[in-house]
């Protein structure tokens, strides 16, 4: 509808009311009920636009906000996977690092007789190499001259690998004190040996296992003092710090522990204790 028509439709009841119901005719009522249809048609077909525009932004802003909830739910579902994801990852490590440390002491143990034998074989050769100084037939005790008999040459004094053999031998009888003797002896008589390290330590080992902590500690830290890079000195240190964190000294064995994954950390001790390092951590 033009604006004309709607201004004229409008000011229609005016002009007739001021120039009087006379000159009033049914031709201009009739074009006056025109032109109000046509602008109450004009105005009920603007609502009717209006509102369906109105329909259509609300039918567009339930849709997005419908888009943006399922985006939403889809997000909060990964988060949640993820966090399972990573409680599950967590639990696995946790559990790798316990076989590790479990695999760790079954090659300890397996390295330990390993190097048992090695020993044996060492004390082996030593006391041949003893017969055969002493003139007598390798491995025939029968027949080997000992000191203080009559006629005979003094037998050859054992070797390092003999006396750690013995010493060995003793501890693992429990006769810690013998064993300490052995191993005193193997350091008197060759304090250059490559078996120095092996002997302090167990002499660190005989006090331990005689209950005796304070010594143990102090021959174990004179084995790290002493022997730095021998292969004895991380696992001193880590005995170290496991005897404190033992008797409660939990902040003291992890400055020992530190020190033994800064210091060593190729050696099995060192995952050892950042194992303990891990659990301990605040």
């Amino acid at each position: 509808m033009s604006s004309s028509r709607i201004t004229r439709a409008l000011l229609a009841p005016a002009v007739i009311l001021t120039a009087g119901a006379c000159f009033a005719t049914r031709s201009d009522v009739r074009v006056l009920q025109a032109d109000l249809q046509v602008v109450h048609e004009d105005m009920t077909r603007s609502r009717a636009e209006s509102a369906a525009r109105d329909s259509v932004l609300h039918r567009s802003i339930d849709n997005a906000l419908a888009k943006f909830g399922a985006s939403l739910a889809v997000v909060s579902d990964t988060v949640r996977s993820m966090h399972l994801t990573t409680m599950r990852l967590r639990g696995d490590v946790r559990e790798d690092l316990q076989s590790i440390r479990q695999q760790l002491i079954t090659v300890q143990e397996l390295t330990g007789q390993s190097q048992r034998r090695i020993q044996e074989l060492r004390a082996d050769l030593e006391a041949d190499a003893s017969d055969r100084a002493a003139g007598s037939p390798a491995g025939d005790s029968t027949t080997r001259p000992t000191a203080g008999t009559s006629g005979g040459t003094a037998a050859a004094a054992p070797g390092p690998a003999q006396l750690y053999q013995m010493a060995q031998d003793q501890l693992r009888r429990g006769s810690s004190g013998s064993a300490r003797g052995a191993f005193a002896a193997l350091l008197t008589a060759f304090p250059k040996s490559d078996l120095a390290p092996d002997a302090l330590y167990g002499i660190a080992e005989t006090y331990a296992a005689e209950g005796n902590g304070v010594a143990a500690d102090s021959v174990y830290a004179l084995v790290v003092a002493r022997h730095p890079d021998s292969d004895r000195a991380p696992s001193a240190l880590y005995k170290r710090a496991t005897a404190l964190r033992i008797i409660g000294q939990a902040d003291r064995a992890r400055v020992l522990y530190q020190q033994v994954v800064d210091r060593y950390p190729r050696s099995d001790a060192a995952v050892l204790a950042q194992g303990f390092l891990g659990k301990s951590k605040p």
